[in-house]
């Protein structure tokens, strides 16, 4: 008898994803997606750094071209023919004549500094949002009680011993950090400060280092170094300009008569 094999066969169940698979597979797209998401958002905040660069060149143009219009004397609105970018905003923070002090006894050059320090608490250079939107105090006062060391008060005062150089300063502004997530605009409060006290001790005459201050004690019978009042200054047409960005907080950009362009308020 012959044998008969049999040719069919039996079919193979088909096998699927297991969980994990699936798991594996949604945390490596998901990972991609926010790789994906951080690439364009950081594309698209630095083309509004371009943006507004860009924009505050256009106002330092046509500011002077006003300027020669007007007898040296800078405009106190923009001036019209200025097009801002889309989602960029700029602001006229100030506009007429500026100080200008020359020339300074070494004391003198540590009064004026004192003196911007405090005038920056003043008009508010020392405050900033929480992440509440409350706005804090981060930086409160200015001061020496030596000649040989000035302070500027806040949640995190420093002392600066002299010579007080330019370097240190922006050297602590850049380097400074905290670690209350609440309160982080305190670094960026920080930096914009100093930034802003070098370029306007600058621009009124003074300069770095600053080799001495003065004693608040010091009198003619006591002695010690005395503080010098600052003379009459001499004025000078002067402006800045700041640009921000409607949906990037941290795009802060500022211009002034000085041509200079940098990344913080005015």
């Amino acid at each position: 008898m012959k044998q008969r094999w049999d040719h069919g066969y039996t079919k193979r169940p088909t096998r699927g994803f297991t969980i994990i698979e699936l798991i594996i597979v949604i945390v490596v797209i998901a990972i991609l997606v926010a790789i994906s998401i951080l690439a364009y958002t950081g594309i698209q905040k630095n083309a509004g750094e371009r943006a507004a660069q860009s924009d505050l060149q256009q106002v330092a143009s046509e500011m002077q071209r006003a300027a020669q219009n007007n007898g040296g004397a800078y405009p106190t609105t923009l001036p019209p023919t200025i097009n801002a970018s889309k989602s960029i905003t700029l602001t006229l923070k100030r506009s007429g004549n500026a100080n200008f002090y020359t020339p300074l006894t070494a004391v003198q050059n540590g009064v004026l500094f004192a003196q911007i320090c405090q005038n920056l608490i003043d008009e508010g250079a020392g405050k900033g949002l929480n992440k509440g939107g409350d706005t804090e105090d981060y930086l409160t006062g200015c001061g020496n009680w030596n000649y040989n060391s000035t302070q500027v008060g806040g949640w995190s005062p420093k002392k600066f011993t002299t010579p007080v150089t330019d370097t240190a300063l922006l050297t602590y502004a850049d380097n400074f950090t905290t670690n209350d997530s609440y309160n982080k605009a305190e670094a960026t409060t920080v930096k914009s400060f100093y930034h802003q006290l070098i370029e306007r001790l600058k621009d009124q005459g003074g300069s770095f280092p600053i080799t001495t201050f003065w004693d608040y004690w010091s009198t003619p019978a006591s002695g010690g170094v005395a503080m010098q009042p600052l003379g009459t200054p001499q004025l000078r047409p002067a402006y800045c300009v700041e640009a921000t960005h409607s949906q990037y907080s941290t795009i802060l950009w500022h211009i002034t008569d000085k041509l200079r362009l940098e990344p913080y308020g005015c």
